[in-house]
C-alpha cells in the first residue's frame, strides 16, 4: 500500500512539474530600470477593498468579457496603488485594458480611464510566462533590484498581461 501512494505522489509531483514548466515557471524574468517614454491608457473599473470581496474576482472576468465581445480593444492590464503582494486584507487597483487613446473607443457602461504616467522611473520586469504564474515571478524580481539597486519602490505597480508577448510589471520608484 506504501508503494502505491508514493507512487501516486511521484506521479502528481512529476505532472505539477510539467505543468509549471509548461507554463513558464522556471524562466527567469528579465529586470532593468527604466523611464517611461509614453503614457499607458488603461480602460476599465477602479477597486479598493478587501482582496476577499466577492466583487474583486469577477471584475477581471467583466474586463476580459468585454474583451472578448469587442466592447474594448487592448491588453489585459492592472493599475495597484499598493503592493499587491503584500496587501493582506486591503487592496487599492484599477482592472482594465490598455488602450491606445482616450478618444477611439467608446466606453461600457461604469468603465473609466486611468492613466501611467510618462517619464517615470520604473524598474520594469518582464517574463514569458503565463500570467498565471507571471506575477509570482516578477514580484520578487522586482524586490530583489530595488534592494540591490538601493531604490524606494512608490507602491505604485502596472500589471500587463499581452495575448502575444511578454508579460510586465512597472514598478515606479522614488
Amino acid at each position: 500500500m506504501t508503494r502505491w501512494l508514493f507512487l501516486l505522489i511521484l506521479v502528481l509531483t512529476v505532472g505539477a512539474a510539467i505543468v509549471y514548466g509548461y507554463l513558464g515557471g522556471f524562466t527567469q524574468p528579465t529586470v532593468a530600470i527604466i523611464t517611461t517614454k509614453a503614457p499607458v491608457f488603461l480602460a476599465g473599473k477602479a477597486f479598493r477593498g478587501s482582496v476577499r470581496d466577492e466583487a474583486f474576482g469577477p471584475m477581471f472576468r467583466q474586463v476580459k468579457e468585454a474583451k472578448d465581445n469587442g466592447q474594448l480593444r487592448g491588453d489585459l492590464a492592472n493599475i495597484y496603488y499598493n503592493n499587491p503582494e503584500k496587501a493582506r486584507d486591503t487592496v487599492q487597483a484599477f482592472v482594465g485594458l490598455v488602450v491606445a487613446d482616450t478618444v477611439s473607443q467608446q466606453l461600457p457602461a461604469g468603465y473609466r480611464y486611468r492613466t501611467f504616467a510618462a517619464g517615470q522611473r520604473v524598474i520594469q520586469a518582464r517574463t514569458t510566462a503565463s500570467y498565471l504564474v507571471a506575477p509570482n515571478k516578477l514580484y520578487p524580481a522586482i524586490a530583489d533590484a530595488a534592494q540591490q539597486q538601493k531604490l524606494q519602490l512608490q507602491q505604485v505597480y502596472l500589471e500587463r498581461f499581452p495575448e502575444q508577448g511578454e508579460s510586465e510589471v512597472l514598478a515606479a520608484v522614488k
